[in-house]
């Protein structure tokens, strides 16, 4: 525990104490979980088990970071403790709680889209020769409006203590609990039930109070021809398809013989579109094509071409024919045109196939013409809007994370739709900004994922109302590290410095980083004053961090090495004294350093900063941005 701090307690689960801590390191914030051991003997098997659980990988399973065993002094114990990613955007049992209290249906859709989603993470899971043994509303969390995440997942040696059970029942967990998991007796068909279970809360929250759910969840232990009465008022009261109310009788049936497997219910049709939804590759047919299928697509107009995607839409080889047939047309100086037909198939494709790094490299090499077009023709399309396009992008980025043809491609898409607001809005609440961070940490020798990941953490950074502050943080020492690998690749370091701006621009740089900071700006100007788009992006950097940081302008101004920010940014004016953009900048500089006084203003005087500023602002007397900066600053400087 020394590696983190306590933020808040949350008091004890039904299998162990939870609470809100923060890497001390990282500032990051996680969770973890504590059980308290029997013996060492029981701490080290959980412990052997647990190493499981951190190399599960999947979008829909949450994401475990480390365990550790530690010895609590105060109450003599030994202690397991897991720790995880936090989710602050809450649960299903905070959803249903708050459907229920409004006495509001859950929505079909993302009904479909949870089940769709919670079925191939167990499929996953089991897979892996793993139960969950612990499925419940509080332990299916939400990462942003439509994506679900389960966790807290039970480990074999802890679900199997008598004590532990007793209290859990005592806890009111037995409610979502198979009934052959109350003998401790757990299968893959015990995760099934849970998730029935669950899909019953959902669906009756305008139908039945929470005593009334609470009943009937009793009830089907000893009756479970009572959902003969609950299916059809869930039908009639709450309009829920037939399909979908069928499912309860297949995962609420009391002798596990009879229960559905998780693989069985994926061959139902009713979960094969909630798994479409879900993006799932699950939901994908694996019907061959028949000999000669694809000839169809030569020289075919788009119409058929789509309608042919349409009809193939379950094989994968289907799909990148047609793809690559289209991407003739998004080349095509009018392809642009056909945004609103042709993208929703292409996005709909790369859902389908989301496993297939094939597909959706196609795909995005098709999306990267079509949007460059559009965007070069002036085209600003509501597609590029598209919530399922950018959801699809990120979920493909974050399954092919180690792919390194496919996730610069995805990333250069990204940036490309970022150009839209609307887009980067969405791409902000995907909490995207954290992948980029960490793409960037393992990627500082690919030159190529260091200028993507820069842009998108530029343009993710740059939206009014990101809410990803502590990533922007975590991205200043990577981008400085990144700068001083770089430092004589002025391209990137213009990107970099763009990115760098930002996180300054929105004081997202921690007091101990401001000296590394400052002092790589000074030397990326004093390494590329010729470059105007870099130098502009330095100097407004440079203005950015003393204004908040007289630490930072003091290590400018009295470097050790090299030159001074003032002698510098006097080089810089004499190189691009003809820019006004670079002459504004400068003045901000000066204004932003003006506004301390005592031994700066001095050093100002000093260096004849007034007589620069009077020269100005003869020579853009006629441009008020800059006349206004200038003349402030010299009456700062009691000039």
């Amino acid at each position: 525990m020394d590696s983190y701090r306590t933020l808040e307690e949350w008091g004890p689960g039904s299998f162990g104490d939870f609470c809100l801590v923060e890497d001390l390191k990282e500032n990051t914030k996680y969770v973890i979980k504590k059980v308290e051991c029997l013996d060492e003997r029981e701490a080290n098997l959980a412990a052997k088990e647990a190493t499981a659980l951190l190399r599960l990988q999947h979008p829909n399973i949450c994401a475990y970071k480390e365990f550790f065993i530690t010895w609590d002094n105060k109450i003599s114990s030994l202690f397991f403790c897991l720790v995880t990613d936090f989710y602050p955007y809450g649960d299903v049992a905070a959803l249903v709680s708050r459907n229920r209290q409004r006495v509001q249906n859950t929505e079909e859709k993302l009904i479909q889209i949870l089940l769709g989603q919670t079925i191939d993470a167990l499929v996953y899971i089991h897979k892996h020769n793993l139960t969950h043994r612990n499925l419940k509303p509080s332990n299916i969390f939400l990462k942003d409006e439509t994506l679900f995440l389960i966790g807290d997942l039970l480990l074999e040696t802890l679900a199997a203590d008598e004590m532990r059970m007793k209290k859990r029942l005592d806890d009111g967990w037995w409610l979502w609990t198979a009934p052959e998991a109350l003998r401790l007796t757990y299968s893959e068909k015990s995760d099934v039930w849970s998730l029935g279970c669950i899909l019953l809360e959902l669906m009756t929250c305008s139908v039945y109070t929470g005593e009334m759910v609470v009943s009937i969840l009793n009830e089907i232990r000893v009756t479970p021809r009572c959902l003969e009465k609950v299916v059809p008022a869930l039908q009639s009261m709450a309009d829920y398809s037939s399909d979908l109310c069928q499912l309860l009788p297949l995962m609420l049936q009391m002798d596990p013989e009879k229960r559905c497997t998780v693989n069985e219910l994926v061959e139902v049709a009713c979960v094969k579109q909630c798994l479409a939804l879900a993006a799932s590759p699950l939901s994908a047919l694996k019907n061959p094509l028949l000999p000669g299928t694809i000839h169809q697509l030569a020289e075919a107009p788009i119409d058929q071409i789509l309608e042919f995607m349409q009809r193939h839409s379950d094989s994968e080889d289907a799909q990148i024919a047609a793809i690559r047939q289209l991407s003739a047309y998004a080349r095509h100086p009018d392809g642009w045109q056909h945004i609103e037909e042709i993208l929703p198939l292409v996005v709909q494709a790369m859902q389908l196939h989301c496993s297939s790094s094939d597909v959706l490299l196609d795909g995005c090499k098709f999306l990267q013409d079509l949007v460059t077009n559009a965007l070069e023709h002036g085209s600003a399309s509501d597609c590029f809007a598209s919530r399922d396009l950018v959801l699809t992008l990120v979920a493909a980025a974050r399954s092919f994370a180690d792919n390194r043809s496919l996730l610069p491609l995805i990333c250069q898409v990204l940036i490309l739709l970022s150009t839209n607001e609307a887009a980067t809005e969405i791409l902000g609440q995907t909490g995207f900004l954290e992948d980029v961070v960490k793409v960037m940490g393992g990627s500082l020798q690919s030159r190529e994922m260091c200028v993507c990941c820069c842009r998108l953490l530029w343009s993710i950074g740059a939206a009014e109302g990101s809410s990803q502050r502590v990533w922007l943080e975590l991205a200043v020492p990577r981008m400085v590290t990144l700068l001083s690998g770089y430092m004589e690749d002025a391209a990137v370091v213009e990107v970099a410095l763009g990115a760098l701006w930002i996180t300054c621009l929105k004081g997202c740089v921690a007091e101990k980083e401001t000296e590394r900071v400052s002092q790589v700006l000074l030397e990326t100007l004093q390494t590329h004053p010729t470059r105007p788009a870099l130098v502009k992006n330095g100097l407004l950097a440079l203005a950015s961090i003393i204004r908040t940081s007289e630490l930072a302008l003091y290590r400018i101004l009295l470097p050790g090495t090299g030159k001074s920010v003032i002698s510098l940014v006097k080089e810089i004016y004499q190189l691009h004294s003809d820019d006004p953009e670079i002459v504004e900048n400068i003045c901000l500089l000066f204004h932003d350093m003006a506004q301390y006084a005592g031994d700066i203003r001095a050093e100002l005087l000093s260096q004849h900063v007034e007589s620069l500023l009077r020269e100005i602002n003869v020579k853009y007397e006629s441009t008020e941005e800059i006349v206004s900066l200038a003349q402030s600053t010299l009456s700062s400087l009691e000039i």
